[in-house]
């Protein structure tokens, strides 16, 4: 096995020891990438071993860095497993109740398409997205959430 794999490996596992004494051997790797061009950080992130994000954050890795599959950084890589169950950032739910309130189509389209499950989301104060579509008063706004219901998109 590779110093980039043992590192890697430690890091998915959240063996903070283990990160520490690599990367003092081999402080370059801190920055390399597997085969997804994915770094020991986004697999750390993805684990939610903040000691070990903090070893190599301190150890030089890119915090911004993408992987190669999916252009995701480290931060992406640990909320992945919370929007699979339909998790979103504060500010997300913020701009797209924005973007409804603003009658803003085009916005809420692309919001809609690359997070069908904000269809079921609430915003800050409780009210559903959907609510707030149709309280929008704007037709196209409220056929975008018609159009995913009609697809199977409950």
């Amino acid at each position: 096995m590779s110093e980039l794999s043992r590192l890697i490996e430690a890091a998915r596992l959240g063996i903070v020891e283990d990160v520490k004494t690599i990367v003092h051997r081999h402080p370059e790797l801190v920055g390399q990438r597997d085969e997804t061009g994915a770094t020991a950080l986004h697999y750390a992130a993805f684990g939610g071993h903040r000691d070990v994000v903090r070893v190599l954050v301190e150890g030089g890795a890119d915090i911004n860095a993408a992987d190669d599959q999916f252009r995701a950084t480290p931060a992406g890589w640990a909320i992945e497993y919370l929007r699979r169950m339909g998790g979103f950032l504060g500010i997300e739910l913020s701009d797209f109740g924005y973007a409804i309130e603003r009658g803003d189509a085009e916005w809420v389209a692309r919001w809609l398409t690359r997070f069908p499950s904000l269809r079921r989301a609430r915003d800050a104060e409780g009210r559903t997205f959907k609510a707030l579509a149709e309280q929008s008063g704007n037709p196209e706004i409220r056929r975008l959430f018609e159009e995913l219901e009609g697809k199977g998109g409950r």
